[in-house]
């Protein structure tokens, strides 16, 4: 992909896949290294919150790593890398889901077929899934 600002149609013709109509194939996407939120995902720098990541991980594929599926017809938030990317599950039962790791350099995308995508720049990054509290600890579904 090219170095300038990619678009959201550079961005799904990174790992294959489409998203929906509504959304503008032409808009910019910027790449940031700050906390972002993608409707019930959260992409938290560790560095903010003092997070230890665990060590190691495995390079992230041409065709993405699924962060978070949902069921019932729900969308995958997908992890895209352009360039040395390494993705970390953590094997939890709560809301941290793993860490991604982008390297210098490189830039990652999280990409969802209704929120567009949205860029990562060099850095290291926890998933978290957004929870709610009702009568029980749950985690919200996108």
């Amino acid at each position: 992909m090219t170095k300038q600002q990619p678009t959201l149609q550079d961005v799904t013709a990174l790992a294959g896949v489409d998203v929906l109509e509504h959304l503008d194939r032409q808009a910019a996407i910027p790449v940031s290294s700050g906390l972002q939120r993608q409707g019930d995902v959260g992409l938290i720098p560790v560095g903010l919150i003092g997070f230890d990541p665990p060590q190691g991980g495995e390079p992230v594929p041409a065709t993405g790593i699924a962060l978070v599926t949902s069921g019932e017809g729900g969308h995958v938030h997908l992890l895209v890398a352009d360039g040395p990317v390494t993705w970390t599950p953590i094997d939890t039962d709560g809301a941290d889901v793993g860490c991604f790791t982008v390297h210098e350099g490189a830039s990652a995308y999280v990409l969802h077929p209704e929120h567009g995508a949205m860029g990562h720049a060099s850095g290291t990054y926890l998933v978290r899934r957004q929870t709610e509290q009702a009568h029980d600890k749950r985690l919200v579904i996108d």
